[in-house]
């Protein structure tokens, strides 16, 4: 009996973990996240529940390297579009369809997991870590339909700044001057390069701006220790940013990455994120 009992224990390990939530951390600080990879500028996890990814900028104080606010983080939604009659329409990650070999740990270089989506495309999503650096694939690894998909990830910004939440709102003249050298920089599709202070009241989405996409942008904030995080694919011409903004830019938007279709997603395409 023990003997049947070790040998079904073994072969269980060598198996890959089945469609379910994703392995789960039981301790904090990182109690309910599946991976956890903490450095000098940043700290980046996956929640097991979701599979979202969530990213902390960090800077220095007292000494040490901390985050620059437990509400400052960059969330990462991995998304899957089919579509249907001319439309893209969005599919769903379902949240108890996520497949992996790789158990939970807040020590990891690298990570993966294919994730199934409403009406049962997958895709599969793949992290690797370096210095000051993420580099992040996603690829379709099935179609449920004979329609045309594409993969990519959304991106939610932090509200980097709560001027106009304050009980006495700043002047704009007031607000220029806390937002003094705060900024975002970004490469159009055409080339051509753009660069707006957070306090402008411009719309990045815009036609005449970023309507068509970004090759490449940045912000670059002194609340995130004044140096630039890039956004950027791995090789030139593989993808583009579209941006959707409703409020000014020191407050959330969203930014959606799309690979290129003729490049190959884990060879080229995949996002870049850099802290310098």
């Amino acid at each position: 009996m023990k003997q049947i009992l070790f040998l079904t224990a073994v072969l269980s390990a060598a198996l890959p973990l089945g469609a379910d939530e994703l392995p789960e951390l039981k301790e904090q600080p990182w109690m309910g996240f599946w991976i956890a990879h903490d450095q000098r500028a940043f700290d980046y996890s996956i929640m097991a529940q979701n599979g979202r990814g969530l990213l902390y900028p960090k800077v220095r104080k007292s000494g040490d390297y901390v985050r620059a606010g437990d509400n400052d983080r960059f969330q990462f939604v991995f998304i899957v579009e089919e579509q249907v009659n001319g439309k893209w329409t969005r599919r769903m990650m379902t949240e108890d369809g996520f497949e992996t070999k790789q158990e939970a740990s807040d020590e990891v270089e690298e990570c993966g997991f294919v994730a199934t989506y409403e009406g049962g495309s997958k895709a599969r999503i793949h992290h690797h870590f370096e210095r000051g650096k993420i580099t992040v694939s996603t690829e379709l690894v099935h179609k449920a339909s004979e329609n045309p998909f594409r993969a990519g990830i959304l991106i939610l910004t932090p509200k980097i700044h709560n001027v106009l939440e304050r009980k006495k709102v700043p002047s704009e003249d007031e607000i220029e001057d806390i937002m003094d050298d705060d900024e975002i920089r970004a490469v159009r599709v055409d080339g051509k390069r753009f660069k707006f202070k957070l306090h402008e009241k411009v719309k990045l989405g815009d036609t005449e701006l970023l309507g068509d996409g970004a090759s490449e942008f940045s912000i670059e904030t002194k609340r995130y220790g004044g140096k630039p995080i890039i956004f950027s694919p791995a090789a030139d011409d593989a993808g583009k940013f579209l941006f959707s903004q409703s409020k000014r830019l020191f407050h959330p938007y969203r930014v959606t990455w799309y690979p290129a279709e003729n490049k190959n997603p884990s060879r080229g395409a995949e996002l870049v994120i850099q802290f310098k």
